[in-house]
Parts: structure tokens; sequence; C-alpha cells
């Protein structure tokens, strides 16, 4: 074999191995399944435009082309990160302002003269939002890097129905109040209160959940690590969620998978058999959202929709995929 093929030939060996190496990595990293709940807090990027009134009856958004969905990053060259600076600088600038504003991944500058309101404050008529919060599960920690990933599912902002984009966020530990059970029509919910003890950050806020880094410790033993499954090693049948939000000793719950699908986010079907959960909470609820799903020792997935109609089942996405995004992140 000539010196150059048989070179081309090892490199693309070794490549290849390197390449197996780091896929079989990504797979075969053992997490610890956590099904905690916890408070979430997330900071958006930039302030999001949820609405508009009209000031005086004139519509400010409507005549200088400020739309819902879009996110006001700055005025006159002031980073804006909360409502209390944006009504500062716009009372600071009566005369007009330029707003720095991110649209469908574009950005644009729009400027608009404030209107004077009977209260002789200044104002654009927006309704803005700079954060949100409540209650979800930690699905699975690494301890050896530090990653968490929560939910199973993306915070979607309550009024425009689209994906927060996140600024900065943190999880916080909970104490739960009560829980108010799912009926048919009527999904039920967590209650709880933050008791203000940041316990991680969050950085991302995907499809498929949240992820950041844990700021604290107490998860490094809670449990056993294990392996997370691919999609062809699930199988219908039995399995288990994790969730601490009942106040049990055993905090394992039975379910069936029913289905295995092609889908990302809502990869499984399942449903609840355990009737401690049928019992107390009608099945599953609000607040659920990223319980991990566990068959075989390995972790499978997690919890992230309820069926409206029919408590007792809902979605799951893979834990194979928020591996892969927490990988990605950490890249």
């Amino acid at each position: 074999m000539p010196l150059v093929r048989a070179y081309k030939k090892i490199c693309f060996l070794l490549t290849f191995s390197l390449c197996f190496i780091i896929s079989s990595a990504v797979y075969a990293t053992d997490v610890i399944p956590i099904g905690k709940t916890v408070g979430v807090k997330i900071f958006t990027d930039g302030l999001l435009v949820i609405g508009s009134s009209e000031v005086n009856g004139k519509n400010v958004a409507k005549e200088y082309g400020i739309h819902t969905n879009d996110r006001i990053k700055g005025i006159n060259g002031n980073e804006i990160k909360d409502t209390e600076t944006l009504v500062r600088l716009v009372n600071d600038n009566p005369e007009g302002v330029r707003l720095s504003v991110m649209r469908d991944n574009r950005n644009i500058e729009i400027d608009a003269v404030p209107v004077k309101g009977e209260d002789n404050v200044y104002r654009l008529g927006l309704w803005v939002r700079d954060s949100t919060a409540g209650i979800g599960t930690v699905t699975f920690y690494n301890p050896a890097t530090k990653n968490f990933a929560a939910l199973g599912h993306c915070i979607n902002d309550v009024d425009t129905g689209n994906i927060l984009s996140v600024k900065s966020g943190n999880i916080l530990n909970c104490n739960i109040l009560s829980v108010t059970k799912s009926e048919k029509g009527a999904p039920g919910e967590i209650n709880g209160a933050f008791d203000g003890d940041k316990i991680g950050d969050v950085n991302i806020n995907s499809q498929i959940g949240i992820f950041g880094k844990m700021t604290s410790e107490q998860f490094d033993n809670v449990n056993s690590a294990i392996p997370i499954a691919k999609r062809d090693e699930i199988q219908t049948g039995e399995a288990y969620i994790l969730t601490d939000a009942f106040g049990e000793n055993d905090n394992r719950y039975s379910i069936n998978i029913k289905k295995i699908t092609q889908s990302e986010d809502k990869a499984l079907v399942i449903e609840i058999t355990d009737s401690r959960l049928i019992d107390g909470a009608g099945g599953i609820v609000q607040g659920m959202s990223g319980s991990p799903i566990i068959q075989d020792g390995k972790l499978v997935g997690a919890v992230t929709h309820v069926f409206v109609n029919n408590p007792l089942k809902g979605y799951g996405t893979l834990a194979e995929s928020m591996l892969e995004v927490q990988e990605r992140a950490s890249m």
C-alpha cells in the first residue's frame, strides 16, 4: 500500500475511532435521577413586548411599528434589564427615545416619542415582561460536570405562547404547601413557595427542558447514578417515576409506558398506575414536569405534559435527547 494511502487510512481510522469514543462517551454518561420539586425563576433577554394600550388616545406601538414578541434590549444605547429601567429612561427622554429591538433574530432600531399620561408620567403604552417564575421538577444531575436538566419542556410566555429567551435564571428550593388534584378537563397543580435558597443557575431554555449548573452540593449523593437509555432500549410496559411532591418516604410511583413515538418533546405516552398518585393527585399535575422516568435501571426520560381530558395519561421526553442538549451546552 502506498505510504500516502496508508497514512490517509490510518488518519481515517483514528478520526472514526475518536468520533466513536466521543459519541459513546455521551451516551455512556451515568447521571443521578433527582425528582425534586423546585422553584424556577427566569429573567428574559431584554423586555418581551406582550401587548400595547393607548395613552391619551394615542397608540405609540402601532404608530412606530413596535410589535408583540419584540424584545427591547436597549434605549439610547443603554442596556435594559428590567421594567423599572425602561420607565426611568423613557421619562428621562420625553422628547424621544431610540429603542434597540430584537425581532425574529434581527436587530432593529425604532425611534419613538413617548406620550404623557394623565398622571404626568411619560409612557410608550407597552405591556412588557422581564421575568417569570413557576414550579417544576429536576430530572437529572451529573456530579462530574455539575450540570442539571429539568422540566422536560420549554418555558413559554403565558401571554404570547412563545418560548422565552433567557438572559439568566435560577432554580431554588421550594416548600410544597398543597397539591390540587387533577380532574378531567382541569389539570391540577403543585402549590409551593420559594424559600429563597438558590441551588442552581439556568442558562438554557429549550424545547425539551431547562439546563444549567448546580451551585449546591445537595444532590451529589441523593441517589445512585444510573445510565441513560437510548431510544431503541425503551420498551412499552412497566416503569416508574420519581417525585418528592407528596412527602412520602417512597417517592417512586409506578407507571406504564404505553407508546414510543418519533417525536422529540412528546416521545413517550405514559399512564399512571400507582394508586397513591391516583388517589392523592388524580394522576399527573402541573409541577411534575421533569419527573424522571426509569425503566430497567436506566433513565428513560422525563414527564412533560398531562392529557387534559385524562390526567392519568401524559407525555414524556427522552433523557437521551435532554443529555444531548446538555452536552452541547457544555462544549
